[in-house]
């Protein structure tokens, strides 16, 4: 039951994956959840597990305003444990920490953001510590089309070093994957600053996700994740639990170690299940998109986060049945139709198989063998409102900074960019 009388937790973010998660954990373990969202209208903000939603303006369209509600908001109440669930948040948080002494911050140490949200620095970071990571490079200002193919080959990755950027209003940067010349000769002309990007080869395998819950540096917890599909560059919708791989456990601890990390952390890897190889790609230093399916089989992060930062909780490693699998159906629709249009990665049987797949998976409800995300008996309005904005937005093009109409009927084209609600990887 609700304890009205206690301090809140302020949980800042709006999509219907991270941050729908978090609060739905925290508010059915009896806390009083505020949120603060990025988006006023998102349809995570109606679950019943939110007493309270704060008001500010919407952060693409006005990130200044925005951060100046956080910050008149962190100074004038106080919350037992604030936990941001984007890194907008996060950066926004690190910035302004020392006006805030008397609020615990889910965040990592000053210290060790650089090392953990710039790209650039987790890549010299591992090769201090021996984890195998991809070749890479700083994108030069007198990189070619041509001589970054004769240096990486194809496909190659070009990378922001930080998915968010302070002075920027993008909630995120985008990756991108280019398959051929002509296709890089477009990302690189689309670069204002190339010193904000890497150079990344391509290195084929399952992506492979080790999340972990540390103490002082120490792992209390971790689970493993492989995504079964995942959008070009972009975040896993259908993905299976796993046996925890000792070498993917034993870079993740060397990393928790080095930073004497406090809080949660998604390593996320490429493993090639042919050679046994593997490389790690990077790491996030908060709840993580995939967080549904370890909820579902009780790995109950955000009351462990809770648990540690405001009581100084341990606690021990909690087994968890693997070959379970959980799918966020729409966004796998999406990456499922995406696949198909494009084409020239596409295999006629194999897409056939997961064409079968994806339409039999009530079998699998049935059977406890897949679950779903974001849809709760227990808290329904979410996932109604989220199937109404998708209706919506198939209709119209949302204006820039609006989640919703009116605007211009879409292509089949436009039919991928619902971050908004689905939130970072």
């Amino acid at each position: 039951m609700l304890d009205s009388s206690a301090l809140p937790v302020l949980v800042i973010g709006d999509d219907m994956r991270i941050f729908l998660s978090v609060v739905r954990s925290l508010g059915r373990a009896g806390l009083n959840v505020h949120a603060l969202p990025l988006e006023p209208d998102a349809p995570a903000l109606s679950s019943r597990y939110i007493t309270r939603v704060e008001k500010a303006p919407a952060f693409e369209a006005d990130p200044q305003g925005w951060r100046g509600a956080l910050d008149q908001l962190m100074t004038s109440k106080d919350f037992e444990l604030v936990i941001p669930c984007a890194e907008s948040a996060i950066v926004s948080l690190d910035a302004r920490r020392q006006a805030y002494p008397n609020q615990i911050l889910a965040i990592p140490s000053t210290s060790s953001m650089p090392l953990l949200f710039d790209k650039e620095q987790t890549h010299l970071m591992c090769d201090e510590l021996d984890i195998p990571n991809v070749f890479w490079q700083p994108l030069d200002k007198l990189h070619t089309a041509e001589s970054l193919v004769s240096l990486f080959g194809l496909p190659l990755v070009i990378k922001p070093r930080r998915s968010f950027w302070a002075d920027s209003a993008n909630a995120r940067e985008i990756v991108e994957i280019v398959d051929d010349l002509p296709e890089l000769e477009r990302v690189l002309g689309s670069i204002t600053d190339r010193g904000r990007y890497l150079v990344e080869s391509y290195f084929e395998g399952s992506g492979t996700g080790v999340s972990v819950i540390a103490k002082n540096g120490t792992i209390l917890q971790a689970f493993q994740h492989r995504r079964l599909r995942e959008g070009r560059g972009g975040c896993s919708s259908y993905r299976i639990s796993e046996a925890i791989n000792q070498e993917l456990r034993q870079a993740a601890e060397a990393v928790c170690a080095k930073i004497k990390h406090n809080g949660v952390c998604m390593f996320e890897f490429r493993v090639n299940k042919s050679t046994g190889k593997w490389v790690i790609i990077e790491i996030n230093a908060r709840f993580w998109g995939s967080i549904p399916l370890p909820l579902a089989l009780g790995l109950d992060y955000p009351k462990w986060l809770y648990d540690l930062l405001v009581n100084d909780a341990s606690r021990s490693e909690t087994h968890y049945p693997v070959g379970v699998r959980s799918r966020n159906i729409p966004l796998d629709t999406n990456n499922l139709l995406k696949k198909w249009r494009r084409g020239k990665e596409l295999n006629a049987s194999s897409f056939l198989v997961e064409l079968v797949n994806y339409i039999t998976q009530p079998v699998r409800w049935a059977t406890g063998q897949e679950k779903v995300d974001g849809f709760s008996l227990d808290d329904l309005r979410p996932s109604f409102k989220e199937i109404s904005w998708i209706a919506s937005s198939l209709m119209y093009k949302p204006e820039k900074g609006k989640l919703g109409p009116p605007g211009v009927p879409l292509s089949p084209a436009d039919v991928a960019p619902f971050s908004r609600i689905w939130g970072p990887l």
